[in-house]
C-alpha cells in the first residue's frame, strides 16, 4: 500500500520539474556584430540584447544558428519591443538571478505590443538571493 502511495505521489510532482517556462521581456537595445573569420569563411557572431524583466535588467546573449530566423527577429526589433522568452526546462532560477543569460535565438518570440504589456518589468539588478526551497516558518508567537 505505501509503494502505490509513493508512486501517486511521485506522478504528481514530476511534471512539475519539467516545465520550460515563459518570460516577457522589454527590449531596451540591441548589440550586434558579425566577423568572417579568415581562411575558415565561417562568420563570427556576437549577438545580445539588453532587456527589461520584472526580474531586474538582464542581458540575453543569443546563440544559435539559424540565420535567417536571427535576421527576422533583428527586423522586428525595429517595430516591437516586447518578446516572449521560453526558458528550457532547469534554467528558470538561472534567468531570474543571473545578469547574463545565454539564450537560443528560436527561444524569443515577438509580441503584439497592443494586447501585451510588461507592467511587471522593472530596472536594476536582478534578486540576489534564492528563494527559500524550506518549508515557510512559523512566527514566534506559533501562530
Amino acid at each position: 500500500m505505501g509503494v502505490k502511495i509513493f508512486l501517486s505521489v511521485l506522478m504528481l510532482l514530476i511534471p512539475r520539474i519539467g516545465f520550460a517556462q515563459d518570460y516577457l521581456v522589454e527590449l531596451i537595445e540591441e548589440h550586434y556584430k558579425e566577423q568572417m573569420i579568415v581562411g575558415g569563411g565561417e562568420l563570427k557572431l556576437y549577438h545580445s540584447w539588453q532587456v527589461k524583466t520584472e526580474y531586474g535588467d538582464k542581458l540575453l546573449v543569443i546563440v544559435g544558428d539559424d540565420h535567417k530566423y536571427r535576421d527576422w527577429l533583428r527586423h522586428l526589433t525595429m517595430n516591437h519591443k516586447i518578446f516572449l522568452v521560453k526558458i528550457p526546462d532547469g534554467g528558470a532560477d538561472r534567468f531570474k538571478y543571473d545578469m547574463a543569460v545565454l539564450v537560443n535565438v528560436q527561444q524569443i518570440h515577438s509580441v503584439w505590443e497592443k494586447n501585451w504589456k510588461c507592467k511587471k518589468c522593472r530596472h536594476g539588478l536582478p534578486p540576489s538571493e534564492f528563494p527559500d526551497q524550506g518549508i515557510p516558518q512559523k512566527n514566534a508567537q506559533g501562530a
